[in-house]
């Protein structure tokens, strides 16, 4: 998909170790793969149905109890419904200008970083102007992470 290779060459441009593989974020709320995600609308799916044939990275948290996703919800929820802060994407191609505010909005990667903050994992976590690159990042190299699944469904 053309988005998702210009999400990825503007994720690499700021990215520390020179790469960036994954251009959407999301948050699995249930162990049959309801996520939470920033699509069209910010929405529900099915993980398993809706990524059939595609690569993905599955990672939690050593500290995620059942506590902490509770408050990292209870932080994102009202994001439920609203439609995609796509204009928003155009600021990502400046990192510094997605830091600045996001006017009640977030991208899908934005949305998963403000989750893991209001979990309590990371309550310094910066989420505005995250990107998947970022979020990825965090799975396979900050401590606490456990990579759960990493190809192809």
């Amino acid at each position: 998909m053309l988005l998702g290779r210009a999400i990825c060459f503007f994720e690499k441009l700021n990215a520390k170790d020179n790469q960036a593989e994954y251009s959407h974020a999301g948050i699995i709320l249930s162990g049959n793969g309801e996520t939470f995600e920033a699509l069209w609308t910010n929405r529900r799916q099915n993980l398993w149905e809706a990524y059939k044939g595609q690569k993905v990275l599955i990672g939690s948290h050593k500290n995620m109890t059942a506590e902490a996703f509770v408050k990292g919800w209870d932080g994102i929820k009202k994001y439920e419904g609203q439609w995609y802060a796509g204009w928003r994407l155009f600021l990502h191609m400046m990192p510094f200008l997605s830091k600045i505010g996001t006017g009640g909005f977030a991208v899908c990667s934005e949305l998963a970083g403000k989750f893991i903050e209001k979990s309590g994992i990371y309550e310094e976590l910066y989420w505005k102007g995250r990107n998947p690159d970022d979020i990825a990042d965090m799975i396979h190299n900050w401590k606490g992470w456990t990579m759960i699944y990493e190809g192809e469904i």
